[in-house]
């Protein structure tokens, strides 16, 4: 099955290698036998884990006292990835189900047969009618329009390496990439799809099913590891980043800061 160029990018720092053991036994639990190759991408640490293919990048090593920021790291990882596609994942999306190998496998075969982009795992929802649009040739994508406002995004999902590497831009956090990614993206007659949420989330399937996401702001954010980790016999000291539990101030920033994002892209589109 590793025949269609594929490598699993697990973006990642070393500031959370405690999310490592457990993202890694859960992802041998629900995906076993995976036959991709995948990479850890770190700045300078090393991890393994029994049975699975995974090196770690280690894009940091040649200088470990100037810490590259965000998107350079992911830049120099993916110059060390040899595969036309990867399967972009981050450390904190912890599976709580089996993955769906064959949809993953169909969708690749579909991005190099029609030169698509990028496909995303885990479109969460459609928040605007005219940013998803149904595929007329494949019933399980929908197409996401080239004005979306998240048109960028870091949800787990499939992309033709060089296209990714194309958007990057050196210095950016991931946020920022996000952001003017997505207004980068808008000059661009490239072709993004995501799941068709129909079929997928509102039935209750997911292609790579996580809660989005383990860590926020640094901390454990509880509904998507407590119950999970317990379940699988995974211990952690959640004492050490604490759990994420946003009070009305800062729910009522949250929601601020989302209008605010919506009004400046679309003033900027």
């Amino acid at each position: 099955m590793s025949d269609i160029g594929l490598t699993i990018l697990v973006n990642s720092t070393d500031g959370f290698e405690d999310c490592w053991e457990p993202f890694f036994k859960l992802f041998a639990i629900y995906w076993p036998d995976c036959a991709y190759p995948i990479v850890l991408n770190t700045e300078t640490k090393t991890y393994t884990h029994p049975g699975l293919n995974l090196r770690c990048s280690r894009v940091g090593a040649s200088a470990p006292e100037a810490k590259p920021s965000w998107s350079d790291c992911l830049i120099r990882c993916l110059d060390q990835i040899d595969s036309k596609y990867i399967l972009y994942l981050q450390e904190d999306y912890f599976l709580n189900a089996r993955v769906d190998v064959e949809t993953i496998r169909s969708f690749v075969e579909i991005m190099a047969r029609e030169g698509y982009a990028h496909i995303r795992l885990m479109a969460l929802e459609a928040a605007e009618e005219q940013d998803h649009r149904p595929s007329p040739k494949y019933p399980l994508l929908w197409e996401i329009s080239q004005r979306a406002h998240y048109r960028i995004g870091l949800q787990a999902g499939l992309w033709a390496k060089d296209r990714l590497r194309f958007y990057l831009k050196p210095g950016e956090t991931g946020w920022q990439f996000e952001r003017w990614g997505t207004l980068r993206a808008h000059k661009v007659k490239d072709t993004f799809f995501c799941q068709n949420i129909d079929h997928f989330n509102r039935q209750g399937r997911y292609i790579f099913p996580y809660t989005p996401t383990g860590i926020v702001r640094g901390q454990w954010f509880e509904p998507a590891v407590v119950d999970l980790f317990a379940r699988h016999g995974i211990e952690v000291d959640y004492s050490a980043r604490g759990f994420y539990r946003p009070n009305q101030w800062q729910k009522y920033r949250q929601r601020l800061r989302s209008k605010a994002r919506r009004l400046f892209m679309q003033c900027a589109s």
